[in-house]
């Protein structure tokens, strides 16, 4: 699998923290204390080491608030039809740090990878605060702190009279008849919540002059869906999700993106989706972080590659996102098709259930919805006539024989026989013609090319 050219930012240098940097100057510039006894010197060495062992202490790697890794591939073969299709992914390395640094690469990248975003997808904020890229093609981001922890832990809540829909493991909640309530103590209400999260992820999916004009609340189902269709062309939020697995569980493939019929039928298909995670990583992952040298700066080299939160079964991509965490994906392309590339399943740990909420972003199909893709089936079909004649060595014996006899239209061999190896041609032979109008000297040289072939 071809890795991105897209260049992964250096490892930070932890010797050469500017948090600390100030505290072990001043514990190491001479002029600063003065050394005229050896107890002062004593302490300016005990101070160097205290600031040494802070610095260090800061430098130390700490987990990021998504980990990402590469899981292996299935050992059965794959039953999706865009399995072989192209996938570019980020260095090990990369990954382990959290994903790619957007910040981090050239104008001349940025450029060319919202340019390809917009054109297959929909463009995107790449300076949005905590934007990671987790996965190029398809593309895939993570965004910090997209929901605080509080509110997280608050709307988790609402999700304890979830009942189970049509995917294995998932249950959802029914967000419309809690959207007065405030979301706790000293908390906005739901409604007044989403519309601020809408807003956020509009900022980061740039949509602009294509958006559904007005609230876009009004046109929000009560449990999924809309009740007011967008017009064609239109952008705006379905009705979000709230989901859980339980315990110990692992989902089925989420319906991220509508099949072309489905979403004819519909009248709509999902373009983005913004998966943020209420519940916090696996732990037995956080754990095995955490064992890490202290003094190596590096994440654990052993990690569990089942301590997923979600993984992506085509990309072979597992994602253990903190809490708060907005995992975007683009779940059909621009003309409508859905990319089955982003497949994805969660997972919940025997000690906890995985809640995560969904806010999809729909466009309006125009009429006739979503074209069939065209196959070569559609391009019709060559009507063979006397097949016998039309392949092979009969073939091979009537295209030769019609080529000799196109070259040497209107002249004689020089015995005067208008033959050509023993065979008579339909338009004189191919030869030096007296009098002009016979083959010219090229043919003739091709023609013994030819010959000397066994042709």
């Amino acid at each position: 699998i071809p890795y991105t050219r897209l260049r992964a930012p250096p490892a930070p240098s932890h010797k050469k923290m500017a948090t600390h940097a100030h505290v072990i100057s001043a514990a190491l510039t001479p002029h600063c204390v003065p050394v005229s006894s050896a107890r002062t010197r004593r302490s300016v060495v005990r101070a160097a080491s205290t600031a040494r062992c802070a610095s260090s202490a800061a430098s130390t790697s700490t987990p990021p608030p998504t980990r990402v890794w590469h899981c292996p591939p299935p050992a059965e073969a794959r039953a999706a039809t865009q399995a072989a299709s192209t996938l570019s992914k980020l260095p090990p390395h990369t990954l382990a740090s959290g994903g790619l640094d957007p910040s981090s690469q050239t104008a001349q990248n940025q450029q060319a990878y919202l340019g390809s975003l917009a054109e297959r997808y929909l463009p995107v904020d790449l300076s949005y605060r905590g934007v990671r890229v987790l996965n190029v093609d398809p593309p895939i981001f993570a965004i910090a702190d997209f929901i605080p922890a509080g509110e997280c832990d608050a709307l988790a809540v609402l999700a304890s009279d979830a009942t189970a829909g049509d995917v294995a493991n998932v249950k959802s909640a029914a967000l419309g008849v809690k959207m007065p309530a405030p979301l706790g103590d000293g908390m906005p209400s739901l409604a007044q919540r989403l519309g601020e999260l809408v807003e956020d992820a509009r900022a980061f999916v740039r949509c602009d002059g294509a958006w559904l004009q007005g609230g876009m609340m009004n046109s929000w189902g009560m449990s999924t869906g809309f009740s007011k269709l967008p017009p064609p062309g239109a952008f705006a939020f379905e009705m979000p999700t709230l989901n859980i697995t339980a315990n110990g569980e692992v989902s089925g493939i989420l319906p991220d993106g509508m099949a072309r019929q489905a979403a004819n039928d519909l009248g709509y298909q999902r373009r983005a989706l913004f998966r943020v995670f209420l519940t916090d990583a696996p732990q037995a992952l956080i754990a095995a972080a955490e064992s890490a040298e202290e003094d190596s700066g590096e994440p654990a080299p052993d990690i569990d590659r089942d301590a997923f939160s979600a993984k992506f079964v085509i990309c072979d991509i597992g994602v253990a996102p903190a809490k708060g965490t907005a995992i975007v994906t683009f779940p059909s392309f621009a003309d409508g098709m859905p990319d089955e590339r982003i497949s994805t399943m969660v997972r919940a740990t025997p000690e906890a259930p995985m809640v995560w909420m969904d806010l999809p972003v729909s466009v309006g199909l125009i009429a006739g919805g979503i074209a069939a893709p065209v196959t070569m089936r559609d391009m019709g079909s060559v009507e063979k006539v006397d097949e016998e004649a039309n392949v092979g060595t009969a073939a091979r014996d009537r295209n030769r024989q019609e080529w000799r006899a196109n070259v040497g239209a209107g002249g004689l061999n020089k015995d005067g026989s208008g033959k050509v190896d023993g065979e008579e041609t339909s338009g004189g032979g191919v030869s030096e013609v007296e009098g002009g109008g016979g083959a010219t000297e090229e043919a003739m040289k091709k023609l013994e090319e030819l010959k000397e072939a066994g042709l």
